[in-house]
């Protein structure tokens, strides 16, 4: 029999040899992280308990038997937090040779230096590991003192050779730059990376584009996660789907348009098996006793990859009634649905609207054009003659417009006589000044005037000069956001700023071709509620063969590599005149407010 004092000793020895239990990735995360201001508008200790989807995501860097992980998710969901947080726990307990691939090298850096850097910079633990040599820790390369962390663009590939790591994060896939007959495949290259680890793993994160991205192949290639949380009525699990956001028919106007206000307020979840409604409050609850639930019992072992839209961000902009706000707003816009359902949806888009029949857009008389229309001259100008090509459409309130005469005209007096002939103002004269801008500038000082402004420059009231650019937009210094139409005051002597020094200043109206050439084409095709229009007699077979004359193709930029979508032509033989004037008139139209980007509701007090 022991004795007490045996026994003692017996227990310590035993607590010698008992194992500590292991943290885990979130517990080290939340012991050690901070965010600051740079990276959320809540600043302070990292902690999952508002986000708990992220806990097994995070637990998967630790976890042996995974070897991929894929997070296709959406806007506001915390998808690149959650690598940076593994990441971080990664170097601190797990030090490893690691690579953070982005679409372009400036992001990367970006990336680095405004989100990355600061998360370091305020933990502790991971400060412990820095250089004592600051040159070794720069935005792009990392050595800490026993790892070391690259981050590449994908426009470099060359950066990935012969750099062997054992971690791959691979963030916003879908924006990389697709292989050239120059260059291999960023992604492919750097998986390469990977084969002399055995125990390598691969992070791949992005908002999907189309079924055919990166990052829904990857994600349809694994075991295809999706969290279910419990109905607060029938207690049921459930997956959160958009077809099951509801708001009142009530919020709808007389007009048929939306009262915002009302739509917000009254957006709840109703669940798909009780009929329940849930509330936001009722969905942040339910998060915490969410589970992720694989749905692909045949992907390979260790090959994980979630799904997750932003109905489940506990975000303020995410709420039921921010998003049907938004994908109202996105359904009436002249730029659709493809961003909502990219980036709030997290699903990839795939266009089924059928497009409305040329017959069905052919009108005679004047009914459906109101007292308060108003109609814009647009003028595409040539070399050859003719020399001119022109459009006149009237536009209602609504946005609804109609074409009630094109054609060719010869001389600039005939431009005049046909602005003359349909009543046109001469501020809603649209000339191109793509060929011979200085005769466009002098024609439209012609029949235009200044307007005196006591200490500010003249006012330009008459004709206006116009240039597409193959640009998406100008940033707006008031709002901070690129618009794609842009009115810039230049001289009309020079044909800039330069010298102006406040005496002459002729508006010129910019617009980005290819954002104009897509918002005319959603009007053609029927895909807006919008009414787009041609009078019977402007519909003649040249007509449309003029509009016909491009399709949006995918070209290849030899530039940067990158796969971009433009409006290219059909043939070279096609005239494109009444195209271009068509285009302007959109331009127009959305600069004068005739057209507007966006659904809109006067209603809407917030």
């Amino acid at each position: 029999m022991l004795t007490d004092l045996q026994r003692d000793l017996l227990e310590f020895r035993r607590g010698l040899y008992r194992p500590t239990p292991r943290q885990t990735v979130v517990d080290w995360a939340e012991s050690n992280l901070k965010l600051t201001a740079r990276q959320t508008e809540h600043p302070g200790p990292y902690s999952t308990s508002v986000r708990p989807y992220v806990r097994e995501p995070l637990e998967c860097w630790k976890d042996s038997g995974v070897v991929e992980m894929t997070l296709c998710w959406g806007s506001q969901t915390s998808k690149t937090t959650t690598l940076m947080a593994g990441l971080a726990w990664l170097i601190d307990t797990e030090p490893s040779p690691a690579l953070w691939l982005m679409p372009t090298e400036n992001l990367a850096r970006s990336f680095s230096k405004s989100r990355w850097m600061p998360m370091l910079e305020d933990c502790p633990a991971m400060v412990a590991h820095f250089p004592e040599d600051k040159d070794k820790l720069t935005h792009l390369e990392q050595h800490f003192d026993r790892s070391t962390l690259t981050f590449v663009g994908s426009n470099s590939p060359a950066n990935l050779a012969s750099r062997p790591v054992r971690v791959l994060v691979a963030d916003e896939v879908d924006k990389f730059a697709p292989q050239t007959e120059r260059e291999a495949d960023a992604l492919d290259l750097a998986e390469q990376r990977l084969k002399a680890f055995s125990s390598s793993k691969l992070f791949l994160t992005s908002t999907p584009t189309t079924t055919d991205g990166r990052i829904w192949q990857r994600f349809i290639r694994g075991d295809q996660r999706r969290f279910y949380l419990p109905c607060p009525h029938c207690k049921a699990p459930i997956r959160l789907e958009w077809r099951q956001v509801k708001w009142d028919e009530t919020a709808k106007l007389e007009d048929g348009k939306w009262d915002f206000g009302r739509v917000r307020a009254s957006a709840r979840y109703e669940c798909q098996l009780c009929k329940g409604n849930m509330t936001d409050a009722q969905k942040v609850a339910g998060l915490r006793h969410g589970q992720w639930i694989p749905e692909n019992k045949g992907a390979l072992p260790g090959v994980r990859s979630y799904h997750l839209s932003s109905l489940y961000s506990p975000d303020r902009k995410c709420t039921w009634g921010h998003l049907a706000v938004q994908f109202l707003e996105a359904k009436e816009s002249l730029l659709g649905l493809q961003s909502f359902v990219n980036g709030n949806l997290a699903e990839p888009w795939e266009n089924q609207a059928a497009p409305r029949q040329r017959e069905e857009l052919i009108v005679s008389g004047t009914e459906g054009l109101t007292d308060k229309c108003v109609k814009f001259l647009t003028v595409d100008c040539q070399a050859s003659s003719p020399h001119f090509w022109f459009v006149v459409r009237a536009w209602n309130e609504d946005g609804s417009s109609r074409a009630v005469d094109a054609g060719p005209l010869d001389t600039w007096h005939d431009v005049r006589e046909k602005q003359r002939e349909h009543g046109v103002g001469d501020v809603h004269v649209v000339i191109d000044s793509g060929y011979d801008a200085p005769t466009v500038y002098a024609e439209c000082l012609r029949w235009g005037r200044f307007v005196a402004r006591t200490g500010r420059v003249p006012l330009w009231v008459g004709w206006m000069p116009s240039k597409g650019m193959p640009r998406k937009g100008w940033r707006n210094p008031k709002t901070g956001v690129d618009e794609p139409f842009f009115l810039r005051g230049i001289d009309p002597r020079v044909g800039d700023n330069a010298g102006n020094q406040g005496r002459l200043e002729l508006k010129l109206l910019e617009f980005g071709t290819d954002v104009t050439k897509d918002i005319l084409e959603r009007l053609r095709k029927g895909k807006v509620s919008t009414r787009w229009e041609v009078a019977e007699k402007v519909a003649t077979p040249d007509y449309w063969r003029h509009l016909d004359c491009e399709q949006k193709v995918a070209r290849l930029s030899s530039a940067t590599g990158r796969t971009t979508w433009t409006w290219l032509p059909r043939s070279s033989k096609w005239p494109n005149h009444l195209a271009d004037c068509e285009v302007m008139q959109v331009a127009a139209a959305v600069f004068f407010n005739r057209l507007r980007m966006t659904a809109a509701s006067s209603n809407d007090a917030n």
